[in-house]
């Protein structure tokens, strides 16, 4: 059973891949991010049949395709169409850094989606990653708001997600 977070999470996501779906065109590199549990592709990787998918995460147990933090990555200047960082940033310890590096390595007109629980319990996965942050609706403007044009943000009693666009 699915709990309340990811069912919050799950309908965010589908909402803004509707969008991404219809504005992006074939063979475009998508960056799947913390991958920790998820099945190959990630857990959302479904819903972009139009992305060749990269996965990342910062421990080489979860078998991503890039071992690497995300805040810090060896990804060329502008080379991702899409980051989905789903139920991952409350585990990025220097959390401000993650809009730098997204807007680095994503293309001009590129999508990002990000969520963070909001009312979960306490879920760190020693020695892979702590759990560090809740980020609230504000939370995610400050965060975002200086790189990106921020297209929405849901926020409920279970989850905040943010649907970005890089101009």
């Amino acid at each position: 059973m699915r709990s309340n977070t990811r069912i919050s999470c799950d309908n965010a996501v589908k909402k803004f891949t509707k969008i991404i779906n219809q504005n992006i065109l074939e063979n475009n590199i998508l960056l799947y991010v913390g991958i920790a549990g998820d099945p190959p592709g990630g857990e959302y990787s479904y819903l972009f049949p139009k992305f060749n998918i990269l996965t990342i995460d910062v421990d080489e147990k979860w078998h991503p395709d890039i071992v690497m933090d995300i805040t810090k990555t060896a990804l060329e200047n502008n080379s991702i169409d899409c980051v989905v960082c789903v139920q991952t940033i409350e585990h990025i310890p220097n959390i401000w850094d993650l809009p730098n590096e997204l807007f680095r390595i994503l293309r001009p007109g590129g999508y990002a989606i990000i969520d963070c629980p909001w009312n979960h319990p306490y879920h760190p996965e020693p020695p892979s990653f702590g759990d560090y942050w809740r980020v609230s609706k504000d939370g995610m403007k400050q965060l975002f708001k200086n790189k990106f044009k921020i297209i929405e943000i849901i926020m409920d009693e279970y989850n905040t997600s943010v649907f970005l666009r890089k101009n």
